[in-house]
């Protein structure tokens, strides 16, 4: 990409701007707990991608990028738990 959103840091900006966007769907009221867990996956996503500009320093390399790892897993632990949580909220409510 142009402005070097790659990775996690591309990721997390655009599950970021996914529930920005969401807000014009009118379904935000029904599925305010879900967006939460979403929100909170992007926010690790973020973390993970600043905390991979340490991963060149000598020394703590290995470190930063188990660290980066971790909050990789968080963020998609989150996520999903968001989404199914979320589409069961949508289609209990269209039935």
């Amino acid at each position: 990409m142009a402005l070097g959103f790659e990775g996690s840091l591309g990721v997390g900006i655009g599950l970021l701007l996914g529930l920005a966007l969401l807000k014009y769907s009118g379904y935000v009221d029904l599925i305010k707990k879900e967006l939460s867990y979403i929100a909170s996956g992007a926010i690790f996503l973020l973390l993970g991608s600043v905390i991979n500009t340490a991963a060149d320093i000598p020394g703590i390399g290995a470190a930063v990028t188990w660290i980066e790892l971790i909050f990789v897993v968080i963020a998609f632990i989150l996520v999903l738990i968001g989404a199914i949580t979320m589409a069961f909220q949508i289609f209990s409510k269209l039935k």
